[in-house]
């Protein structure tokens, strides 16, 4: 239990310094995400 809030502390800090000192772009809202994703899957399955 401690490692995993251990490993979570860390990367929540290193995702916020990433994110408040480099140009990083933000993440779709998942809906958008998986209409993405949706869209690739049609354009790329074979027929």
């Amino acid at each position: 239990m401690v490692r995993g809030l251990f490993s979570f502390i860390v990367g929540l800090y290193a995702g916020v310094y990433l994110s408040q000192n480099y140009d990083i772009p933000r993440v779709d809202d998942p809906q958008a995400l998986f209409e993405k994703i949706k869209d690739f899957a049609d354009k790329h399955r074979k027929q």
